[in-house]
């Protein structure tokens, strides 16, 4: 029997084994069980193909070849979920659940770009990484990606033009050829003989390091790490910002692609079909030319050792975003999710906007904190002492975090939404206190000079990474009964759910400094109401005895310096 190889997709398997059986690959799938929606005669449809197995696929396909299902797993785009791709919508009981990734996964879901030589060298294997929206070059031959047939003008394993093709039961394919349906006839072009266009060395290089983040290698912007779903959002969204800004760039025309690329790169984002979004400028590039542009113009920003390095990188293209901003007259890229490093460098090259609280200026001098080291929520004790009295009337809570979004924009954020974002804050919650909070300044001038001693202060104080301790718990919607146990055993009090939940709050807005309504274990009780919750939590605040907080504080340092068994426990 064939067996899979290393990094095959699982369409190139089904076609290679129809191909050494000499029958259709319609058959193949119904020899091998794949779970398939209501077929026609001509044609069978197993669903998800390719994307995610179903549990039946999976059984089915061990029960009929012995082959493991992480082997079968292994052949599917899902083994992209979390880093390259966000799979985590699909219901495999749904399969229209797949809509959402086909309008904004960076995948391609029913064809494939390919590989010239590897195809010549290996036989006839299509591998499966060809099918990411973030892989235009093969990085053992150092060449463009092929992605549409020159015969027949159809993405390459489309089947058809315009819509999707299932698995025919009638006609014999041959994995070397593109056999896309064409004008009444497969199309019998060889795509080993296509030409394989050569890349500069440095992008082959680059692409290698795409990929092994792809596999869940390790990730750094800026010298910060990054998870792989993190680095390839900040890699989309950087994206947008080069599309937006292309055409007003001067560092397109430096970049090491083809003219082609920067041709297309410096004039998609006037078309129509660019749209005028985030949420469309992040999406897939619909070709390799701009998949190449895109990713050569990324690389030195996602590549950039330190956070001056990551500026001056990123500098050209924000420029110029502003630049057509400015000529558009509007800001496609508000609301871009920029994490960590990256968010901090947008921000300060931008650059500060005279408008900081209303019509007010301020004089107060920037400070040095990177956004990942500001709370949520201002510490009370430095809110208390030197920016209550510029908000009379406030409540605090809603006071402390105004504070930290202004110490954001002290920070290089030039706006306040620019600051939630850069602190990576619930926006709503944002937008209120910012759009209704500073008109509660009693002072403007003083106000900012405030805030600048409160940032100040923090920079004074151990650093404390408050986004990554967002991260590690944020799954944290209970706290294990062991750890609480003896604590409320010497009280003579249970072990409840409630205070295990209220417990879990309160480790959250310790060690984060953010607002307890926004605490996972907050909400964690879909059938609780809210009124009782929040009662609940009130009591438990004015009532926690110090020997829970103490085990609290030893089990949240514990956790946060071993999260990965933490969520073992």
């Amino acid at each position: 029997m064939v067996l899979p190889e290393e990094g095959e997709a699982l369409a190139s398997w089904v076609d290679r084994l129809a191909a050494d059986h000499m029958v259709p690959p319609g058959a193949i799938g119904r020899l091998l069980g794949l779970q398939a929606r209501t077929t026609m005669k001509a044609e069978f449809h197993p669903v998800f193909y390719g994307i995610v197995p179903t549990p039946t696929t999976l059984a089915h396909v061990e029960q009929a070849t012995g082959i493991s299902p992480d082997r079968i797993k292994a052949m599917h785009l899902s083994r992209y979920s979390g880093t390259a791709l966000d799979l985590s919508g699909i219901n495999t009981a749904d399969e229209r659940t797949v809509n959402i990734i086909a309008r904004h996964g960076w995948a391609l879901l029913s064809a494939s770009r390919a590989c010239p030589p590897c195809l010549a060298e290996r036989g006839g294997v299509w591998q499966l990484a060809w099918r990411l929206g973030t892989v235009a070059v093969c990085p053992v031959h150092r060449v463009r990606l092929v992605e549409v047939c020159p015969r027949c003008g159809i993405r390459l394993r489309q089947g058809l033009k315009g819509r999707i093709r299932g698995l025919s039961q009638r006609y014999r394919t041959d994995p070397v050829l593109c056999g896309n349906f064409h004008e009444g006839k497969r199309c019998r072009q060889d795509v080993r003989d296509l030409p394989a266009e050569p890349v500069a060395p440095d992008l082959a290089a680059w692409q290698s390091r795409i990929l092994h983040v792809a596999d869940g290698g390790a990730a750094h912007v800026g010298g910060e790490a990054f998870g792989g779903w993190e680095w390839f959002t900040a890699l989309s969204s950087l994206a947008a910002v080069i599309r937006f800004a292309a055409p007003l760039c001067p560092a397109v025309d430096t970049l090491p692609v083809p003219e082609s690329a920067r041709r297309e790169l410096a004039t998609a984002a006037v078309k129509r079909s660019a749209g005028g979004f985030a949420a469309a400028l992040r999406t897939m590039p619909p070709s390799v030319d701009l998949t190449l542009a895109v990713l050569a113009a990324a690389e030195p920003v996602l590549s950039a050792s330190d956070s001056d390095a990551l500026r001056s990188a990123l500098d050209p293209w924000v420029r110029a975003a502003v630049a057509r901003r400015r000529e558009v007259k509007h800001n496609p890229l508000r609301g871009l999710p920029l994490p960590g490093a990256l968010a901090q460098a947008y921000e300060q090259a931008i650059g500060p906007l005279s408008r900081v609280a209303g019509a007010a200026r301020t004089a107060a001098p920037p400070v040095a904190l990177r956004f990942h080291r500001i709370p949520h929520l201002m510490d009370e004790d430095d809110y208390a002492s030197l920016i209550a009295a510029h908000l009379p009337g406030v409540a605090p809570v809603n006071g402390r975090r105004l504070a930290a979004l202004a110490l954001a924009r002290l920070a290089g954020a030039d706006s306040w939404p620019a600051a939630a974002r850069a602190l990576e804050m619930h926006a709503g919650r944002a937008d209120r206190v910012s759009g209704v909070m500073v008109r509660c300044i009693s002072d403007a001038d003083a106000f900012w000079q405030a805030i600048a001693e409160a940032g100040r202060r923090l920079e004074n104080r151990e650093p404390v990474d408050y986004a990554r301790r967002r991260r590690v718990l944020a799954d944290l919607d209970e706290i294990t009964r062991t750890v609480l146990l003896d604590a409320y055993r010497s009280l003579g009090l249970p072990v409840t759910t409630r205070r295990r939940r209220n417990a879990a709050i309160w480790l959250w807005t310790h060690f984060t400094g953010g607002d307890a309504r926004e605490a996972p274990a907050y909400t964690a009780d879909e059938h609780a109401n809210g009124a009782s919750v929040t009662d609940s939590w009130r009591r438990f605040l004015l009532r926690i005895p110090p020997s829970v907080t103490d085990a609290l504080i030893a089990y949240g340092t514990d956790l946060l310096a071993h999260p990965h068994q933490g969520a073992e426990r």
